[in-house]
């Protein structure tokens, strides 16, 4: 058995490292970080607290119903010596009753009382203070969902933006292993050129130093992928050091279409930015606490109901319900004539919690508007400087080949080598960062727009 069990945990562990091991797509990183990302799940939970605070706020304005099925209490009166007329007798003259003043004594006497009761108390007119803190608590919940959808948009925002960075560093990565490569070849041809002498140390020094140089600049590289690698498990919920590979996206993945007209797309991300929602919900909840704290001035009418039995005997309480009963029925009008200055501070408070309300809003519309000409005049920078870049690949190749071509043959220098090869490099490396910075500024464009999910 014991054999079997470790079986299993060694299965286990194995079947986990494989899936560590699994290159995870762009959607599958969103999803994760969806269902593990702490904002999100914080988000989520405030949701739920302003479902219960609306459930809570709609249940005040209905009547409420008490009832205590049984009470029951036991007394003992102790013994006792009272003065009290007792009758005596019949006056035979006048036929009235005759009292002697006496002293009773009163023995010891145990009780039993059973009783049951019910209420219904409901308050029939309050100014529609609790339909408008109903009013505010739903607008509340309204808010939440929105900030919800805000989180969850920012949180793929966020994945994007990391997934891009990782693939970019790769990339770069990459390119720059390459460049090393063609450096070590170029220094080791150098090396042969010295040995038969048809090279110069200079040229050999020369590479060999450009040859650290890339090296470094690949170290700095790849450090730059693993700080990605990080940041991605961070943003998904996991532990920042589990290994992680990711899917490269294709040239089409990352195509981006241009946007609409700035004027309409900023209307556009106006009307759907759930920050924006966000804040206009926490506008109509803090005009309901106006509405809510104002009804403090005007009077309550309330109305009660209660059924109660009360008996010595537990049968006569339980037994028969026509008997042993009382019924009440109560409506009261009231009204707080002095509170110090308390309802008036209330109105005070909230009608300066709307006024802060409005101002936020305000300000955020100013923010969105000026991010999104921000991202949009970006995305435009990026699309002409990807273009240009893609040119200069082309012919930075052609450079880099011509170059090569006349130091083999001895027509070039070393120089001009390096040159080409440094161009060719920074060109290759310019188009990289070009084509995952126009991705993060597109994505960067979709939350402003509020657009969360997996692709």
């Amino acid at each position: 058995m014991r054999i079997v069990v470790i079986c299993l945990i060694l299965a286990s562990l194995t079947h986990a490292a494989i899936a560590d091991d699994t290159p995870l797509t762009l959607g599958q990183c969103i999803e994760i970080a969806l269902a593990q990302n702490t904002d999100v799940r914080l988000a989520e939970e405030g949701l739920t607290r302003s479902h219960a605070d609306a459930k809570s706020a709609y249940a005040r304005r209905l009547p409420s119903i008490s009832a205590g099925l049984l009470s029951y209490s036991r007394s003992r009166t102790g013994p006792s010596v009272r003065i009290q007329d007792n009758p005596a007798g019949i006056d035979p003259v006048t036929g009235e009753r005759i009292f002697v003043e006496e002293e009773t004594r009163i023995p010891a006497v145990d009780r039993d009382n059973y009783s049951l009761s019910a209420n219904l108390n409901h308050t029939i007119f309050d100014a529609g203070e609790g339909r408008h803190s109903h009013n505010a608590a739903r607008a509340s919940v309204d808010g939440a969902s929105f900030d919800f959808e805000a989180r969850r948009a920012q949180v793929v925002f966020s994945v994007k933006q990391a997934y891009f960075s990782l693939l970019k560093a790769s990339e770069l990565t990459q390119v720059q292993q390459e460049s090393l490569e063609l450096s070590q070849r170029r220094l080791e041809e150098a090396k042969a050129r010295l040995e038969v002498g048809a090279g110069t140390r200079v040229d050999m020094l020369r590479l060999q130093v450009a040859a650290e140089n890339t090296r470094a600049d690949l170290i700095n590289l790849q450090q730059q992928e693993r700080l990605a690698i990080a940041q991605l498990n961070y943003l998904m919920g996991r532990d920042v050091l589990v290994p992680l590979t990711v899917v490269p996206l294709s040239e089409g993945e990352l195509r981006v279409p241009p946007p609409p007209a700035l004027g309409p797309l900023v209307e556009q991300v106006q009307a759907r930015n759930p920050d924006l929602q966000r804040l206009q919900a926490s506008v109509r909840a803090a005009q309901s606490s106006v509405k809510s704290s104002q009804s403090a001035y005007a009077p309550r009418v309330s109305g009660n109901l209660s059924y109660s039995r009360s008996n010595e005997v537990f049968d006569r309480v339980y037994g028969n319900l026509s008997q042993e009963y009382r019924l009440n029925a109560g409506l009261s009008l009231s009204y707080n004539v002095f509170d110090g200055g308390i309802r008036s501070a209330g109105v005070r408070r909230s009608k300066s919690s709307l006024n802060t309300a409005r101002l936020t809003l305000e300000a955020r519309e100013r923010d969105i508007a000026l991010n999104v000409e921000t991202t949009w005049l970006e995305l435009d920078r990026l699309r002409r400087i990807l273009d240009l870049a893609e040119g200069t690949v082309e012919l930075a190749t052609e450079d880099l080949h011509l170059a090569e071509e006349r130091y083999r043959v001895g027509k070039g220098t070393v120089l001009e080598a390096l040159d080409a090869q440094v161009g060719f490099t920074e060109a290759r490396s310019s188009m990289v960062r070009a084509r995952y910075d126009l991705a993060v500024a597109d994505a960067d464009l979709q939350r402003l727009q509020g657009e969360a999910g997996a692709e």
